[in-house]
């Protein structure tokens, strides 16, 4: 596993400063034999309430040689689209570069909710998974799924039997808020798991134990595990919208771990260790007044920060224009560190809601969180 920070961090077309995966695919490209691996276009079909059938569709290539199953699925909720390309774009590396088992690559898991725009078809306009008190239509809620249930819980049956039942290892693709930067979440106490979670390229990384089951259905990523299979969970930044930088890094971790399990030639390639986001390294930034707030804008970066930019103690992370006396308050930075969550986001619905995207702040009010690192990073 080769490491090398200062080759992988570089400043993008936007100018954001993060993990990226551009030297990474180029050098694939580079190095790559490329074959002619099968590669089909399968439907996993189910049979909703009302008698109709859906089918989902699916990409399977097969390197024709024994190895591991390992499938990617994207949109289980139907605002998290990004996953979509970097299932196309995996879909085209693995067709050429394949050397050992079988993908399986499902980039519109949650058809309905992805026609409707939402994240569950049953919600409506500004309408958010979190304020959905029963959560009927949550396909991450129906894991196996059941072909007497309702639709969604049908749809995750007929994936299940499909796809899931024959894999070896999963990655579950999500987006969350814009707000919030690119993670990776991995049970650390699992194995076939964690060594997934290691070679990732995403900054963050949240590691927790394996949860107890308390229910007959259960998230996708722990009934795999239940049944002993490698499986994390990858969210990327942004719902409702599709962004290079986000894809380049599904992409590159997926290389990676295909990789790391021996399905395509080479080594993992990483630009340094992931930041571990724990309670005791993360510190909340929040708004001192009630007010107006304005990122701040980095000369050295040519924009206003956002997530995944690193800060120095005292730095202006932006000022509110406060409500009662009209005065500037500036935002500074208490710590040295990374920005893991930065701006503005009510109700957590900031990607559902314009009101929830608006620039007004109530004192106390979070602005950012900002983790620090043992090592500096200048």
């Amino acid at each position: 596993m080769r490491y090398n920070r200062r080759k992988f961090i570089k400043n993008t077309v936007s100018g954001t400063i993060g993990i990226t995966c551009t030297s990474i695919l180029q050098s694939f490209a580079r190095e790559r034999n490329l074959r002619n691996n099968k590669t089909l276009v399968k439907k996993a079909v189910a049979i909703l309430e009302d008698g109709c059938s859906l089918a989902i569709p699916y990409w399977m290539i097969d390197s024709g040689k024994r190895g591991p199953s390992l499938v990617l699925i994207a949109a289980q909720h139907g605002n998290e689209v990004q996953g979509a390309e970097v299932a196309r774009r995996f879909q085209k590396l693995c067709s050429e570069q394949l050397i050992a088992g079988k993908v399986w690559l499902i980039p519109m898991a949650n058809l309905p909710a992805i026609r409707k725009r939402r994240h569950s078809f049953d919600l409506g306009p500004e309408e958010n998974n979190r304020l959905n008190p029963h959560k009927l239509h949550n396909m991450q809620r129906h894991w196996p799924g059941n072909p007497e249930g309702n639709d969604t819980g049908r749809i995750a049956w007929s994936l299940y039997q499909s796809i899931f039942r024959h894999c070896s290892h999963v990655v579950d693709l999500h987006c969350w808020e814009h707000v919030k930067a690119a993670e990776t979440l991995v049970y650390y106490d699992h194995e076939p798991s964690r060594i997934m979670g290691d070679v990732t390229t995403t900054r963050f990384i949240s590691s927790s134990p394996v949860p107890e089951v308390k229910s007959n259905t259960l998230m996708l990523r722990r009934l795999m595990v239940e049944k002993g299979n490698g499986a994390i969970t990858i969210e990327l930044s942004g719902q409702y919208q599709i962004q290079e930088l986000q894809v380049q890094t599904g992409l590159s971790s997926m290389i990676n771990i295909a990789k790391r399990l021996g399905m395509i030639q080479g080594e993992p390639e990483l630009s340094g260790k992931h930041i571990e986001r724990r309670s005791d390294n993360s510190h909340e930034v929040v708004a001192s007044c009630s007010g107006i707030f304005m990122p701040g804008f980095s000369e050295e970066k040519g924009r206003i920060l956002v997530p995944e930019d690193n800060v120095i103690k005292g730095q202006m992370l932006g000022h509110i224009i406060n409500e009662i006396d009209l005065k500037k308050e500036i935002v500074h930075a208490p710590v040295n560190g990374y920005l893991w969550q930065f701006g503005v986001c009510h109700w957590a619905l900031c990607d559902a809601s314009l009101p929830a995207q608006h620039p007004y702040v109530e004192a106390g009010g979070r602005l950012a969180l900002i983790i620090t690192v043992e090592d500096d990073f200048h």
